[in-house]
């Protein structure tokens, strides 16, 4: 084993300016949407479950007459969360043209972080559109 080994500082990948801000944007895209329709569906499901079926029997109407306006005011903040992931995948896709051919990994990341987020972005939406067309408390059969 040769212990002589001296560290040459020119053979190590430079990091550009901003990247670090660029690795930030990257994970916020890849992420935020869907977290943020995972935090819709566990936050908005228990809720809507528990007004329209609180103890052994199925009610008429929720328990809290507020109910769609407190499941749209969830369904808007985490698709609130969900564009501005997307806006931070977008960004990141335009970066990642001006750079060089050779980041094959991190372009496939920001491709996927841009779809991902399209994904779920439209996921939320119709999350809320079902708050919307749906009432409360409705059989499904």
């Amino acid at each position: 084993m040769n212990r002589s080994f001296k560290h040459d500082s020119a053979l190590e990948p430079s990091v550009p300016p901003g990247g670090r801000m660029n690795a930030i944007l990257l994970w916020v895209g890849l992420f935020g949407a869907p977290v943020a329709w995972i935090a819709q569906v566990f936050l908005s499901e228990p809720l809507a479950a528990y007004a329209c079926y609180p103890y052994q029997t199925p009610l008429s109407a929720p328990i809290w007459e507020r109910l769609p306006a407190i499941l749209i005011t969830i369904g808007i903040a985490c698709l609130t969360v969900a564009l501005l992931s997307g806006l931070a995948a977008w960004t990141s896709w335009r970066q990642s043209d001006s750079k060089s051919v050779g980041e094959d990994r991190s372009r496939f990341l920001v491709k996927l972080s841009a779809m991902s987020s399209f994904i779920f972005i439209v996921a939320i939406i119709f999350n809320i559109c079902a708050i919307l067309l749906v009432p409360p408390c409705s059989s499904w059969f």
